[in-house]
């Protein structure tokens, strides 16, 4: 990464944000990694007429007190804007997931996420790609305008309603399931005053960049059917040619492995065993390559599946507790009764 490409995120975050006179911004940074980023981000802040009212230091721990959680409010509540940049670690101690997620469900202000490399994962067993290829790739996400992103979300999100969805794969994945009224969180990469102003739930108020993603959580007893994964690693254990059978959306795993996951599962309570989420990326600097297929960003790229099981009252679902559990797949065919949105990883109803 070169001085100018840091600058180029900075810019791009601002431009997501169109900071106002007088709004207070909280910032959090881990300055193990991405630090040339921070000095061209304070200036755009500055230039805009807000200013950076206090900094958020990253910790790996889980340690919390009453005490920290108090004041972490108290940052909180002072502040317009919260942006999150890369970690080593990405991820929240208590205290501060606690106080953030306060702060969003209260709709007063707005969050951007600039996470960067946490979200890439490979794909099977391929190894990643260099990590300049990876920056390059997302350095060209960043130039997906908003408006183009939004036009196919629209599109996706009328068709997505109007019948039931299936998810098949060559591998054998075969899963339906219906969105009925729930709301879809349309990540393009907005995080202005006025965009915020019409979110329905939390990750509506986090705006991720790079952009991309239409996220949503259906009728989770709705999800019937299998969900073939010639690899799945949740937090702790790896699973090996599984398939995770959906009854009325709650699964059960069988294949190599099975066990350690079902206990892992088990031990996290709540509904981890529920189906969560069904997310469809957008964004074609981010698609698989051929050449070297890992998962860019989340998920984010364009015709990437990623189903879940999991906590999904971030997203308006019912799920509570439990953790969240991804898969990606990248050669899912999707379609809404017999309309087709996607043909092995590839959008092929978009306009």
């Amino acid at each position: 990464m070169k001085t100018a490409d840091y600058e180029k995120c900075a810019k791009r975050i601002a431009d997501a944000l169109r900071l106002a006179p007088g709004e207070k911004v909280l910032l959090k940074v881990d300055t193990r990694v991405f630090t040339p980023l921070v000095p061209p981000l304070q200036t755009l802040i500055r230039a805009s007429g807000a200013h950076i009212a206090a900094v958020i230091l990253a910790e790996d721990t889980n340690a919390s007190s009453e005490g920290e959680l108090e004041s972490l409010r108290r940052l909180f509540r002072e502040a317009d804007v919260f942006i999150w940049l890369p970690e080593v670690h990405q991820g929240s101690r208590p205290a501060l997931a606690q106080a953030l997620n306060e702060w969003l469900d209260a709709g007063r202000a707005r969050a951007v996420h600039f996470h960067w490399n946490s979200g890439t994962y490979r794909v099977g067993y391929v190894e990643l790609p260099p990590q300049d290829f990876i920056d390059r790739a997302y350095l060209e996400a960043l130039d997906v305008s908003p408006e183009v992103l939004d036009r196919q979300h629209q599109r996706a999100i009328g068709l997505l309603r109007s019948g039931r969805v299936r998810v098949t794969t060559p591998e054998g994945t075969d899963l339906s399931f219906e969105v009925g009224d729930r709301p879809f969180c349309s990540q393009i990469g907005d995080a202005t005053r006025t965009r915020v102003q019409s979110a329905r739930t939390r990750i509506d108020r986090d705006v991720e960049l790079p952009a991309g993603v239409l996220r949503v959580a259906p009728i989770e007893t709705s999800a019937n059917g299998s969900v073939a994964l010639p690899v799945w690693r949740p937090v702790l254990t790896e699973g090996r040619n599984l398939v995770l059978h959906f009854a009325n959306g709650r699964v059960a795993v069988q294949g190599v492995n099975a066990d350690k996951i079902d206990q892992e599962l088990t031990a996290a309570g709540g509904d981890a065993r529920m189906f969560r989420e069904f997310a469809l990326g957008f964004n074609p600097a981010l698609a698989a390559p051929l050449e070297a297929p890992f998962i860019a960003y989340y998920g984010y790229g364009s015709g990437i599946v990623r189903l879940s099981l999991g906590d999904n009252e971030e997203m308006g679902g019912a799920n509570r507790g439990g953790g969240v559990y991804w898969n990606f797949i990248h050669n899912a065919t999707v379609k809404v009764d017999d309309t087709i949105l996607v043909m092995d990883g590839k959008l092929v109803n978009a306009p």
